[in-house]
């Protein structure tokens, strides 16, 4: 039953990604994406979380910024991965611009994960006309990140990302912090 229902998701979100991002659009850096509503469910770190859109429930990834790891727990095995320095900082600010509000998603791409059978939207995210990874990108809770941004949108966020480095926003109150991409969380055995 679990095989079916996976296989059934797996399918949905197929069929999603070849109705959100047409052919032409893929490769069309100047092309938005398409644009989908919803109700944000939840927030699992600084640059994730859920949109809820007419039942349907989209994992989203921020598109062109990378927020702190947070600390792992597999309640399964006990087993503990370390957090990075201001990761539940940036999971709280996030969580307060957008948890429970109706956002706007504009779809950059999707990526799929070997050890997932669902897809995640990497997209900018709009609140009341607010672009949310620039924010968190200004107030400091996350980095640029260069591996997801287009040619066209590299420059302005590398520059939102240095004047929060010379304000000393957020994670930039540190001397030199880790980017999660160089981050190695060490693994211990949780005491129960």
């Amino acid at each position: 039953m679990l095989l079916k229902k996976a296989g059934c998701l797996l399918m949905f979100w197929s069929c999603l990604l070849l109705l959100v991002v047409p052919a032409q659009a893929q490769n069309d850096p100047h092309h938005p994406g398409h644009i989908i509503e919803g109700l944000v469910v939840g927030v699992s770190e600084g640059d994730r979380l859920t949109v809820n859109s007419y039942g349907t429930e989209i994992p989203v990834r921020l598109y062109g910024i990378a927020a702190p790891q947070t600390a792992k727990i597999d309640k399964f095995t006990g087993w503990y991965k370390q957090g990075q320095p201001y990761a539940e900082d940036a999971f709280r600010a996030l969580s307060l611009k957008v948890l429970h509000q109706v956002v706007r998603i504009e779809i950059r791409d999707t990526l799929v994960f070997k050890t997932e059978p669902t897809q995640v939207a990497v997209a900018v995210v709009y609140l009341d006309g607010r672009n949310i990874n620039l924010e968190m990108l200004n107030d400091g809770w996350a980095w640029a990140y260069r591996k997801l941004l287009s040619r066209i949108d590299h420059p302005h966020y590398m520059g939102i990302e240095r004047m929060a480095r010379a304000k000393r926003n957020g994670l930039w109150a540190q001397d030199d912090p880790q980017p999660p991409w160089e981050f190695k969380p060490r693994l211990k055995i949780k005491a129960k």
